[in-house]
């Protein structure tokens, strides 16, 4: 995954989004972060950012570590929170570019999933740039870790025509577009969307195994 590239993009097209937010939107609730409004959604990224640099924390984060990340940003403005951000990515970039563990790239798809998570809160339609290496990049990981106990599945995107087993064999398919994949795996898309894909088989034994985080309860729709 092209982590720098990625990261440095999102971070560049939020904070420009940042300075064209008036209060209402900024105090948005996000319903993907369900505890979050937009402004707290930027200050989880900066504060993400800040302490990954600092090496107080080492991705993947803790909730009470993100948690601190916003509350530590309660009495700043979005603006104020942006900078700050802005200020602090280039020595991530630095960081991360210099690490070879997969944890190093969680930033950004914290930074690319965030980015449709605000973007939805506030009725804008997706961006959908990178997400077959968003895809990947968990597919991938479930791949290695797919249980022989369960069902195994082929899964496609429909749009870039790119496959990957879970298990061996392809006992059910699951299709969609690689922005819908990326979306699914990462815990932006209920148990029930998830299971409403187009399957072939029955899914159920394997749905709750896809999200590697927690699925949202209510659907979303970007």
């Amino acid at each position: 995954m092209d982590t720098l590239r990625i990261y440095r993009n999102g971070q560049e097209r939020l904070a420009a989004l940042a300075a064209t937010l008036d209060e209402s939107a900024r105090t948005t609730l996000v319903p993907a972060c369900p505890a979050w409004d937009v402004r707290q959604t930027y200050a989880h990224m900066a504060g993400l950012c800040v302490e990954v640099v600092q090496g107080l924390v080492t991705p993947p984060t803790r909730d009470e570590e993100t948690a601190r990340q916003v509350a530590d940003r309660a009495g700043m403005s979005l603006d104020e929170i942006a900078a700050e951000w802005t200020e602090n990515t280039p020595a991530l970039l630095e960081l991360v570019g210099s690490q070879s563990r997969r944890r190093y790239a969680l930033p950004a798809l914290d930074v690319w999933h965030h980015e449709n998570d605000i973007r939805g809160a506030l009725g804008m339609g997706p961006r959908t740039e990178d997400a077959d290496q968003l895809a990947d990049f968990v597919l991938g990981g479930l791949a290695l870790a797919w249980s022989s106990d369960l069902p195994s599945v082929r899964v496609r995107a429909t749009d870039t025509d790119r496959t990957w087993s879970l298990g061996e064999g392809a006992d059910l398919t699951l299709e969609a577009t690689a922005y819908e994949l990326a979306r699914a795996v990462t815990g932006r898309r209920s148990l029930a969307q998830i299971g409403a894909m187009e399957w072939s088989g029955d899914p159920s034994a394997v749905v709750g195994r896809l999200p590697s985080l927690p699925a949202p309860e209510i659907d979303l729709e970007v």
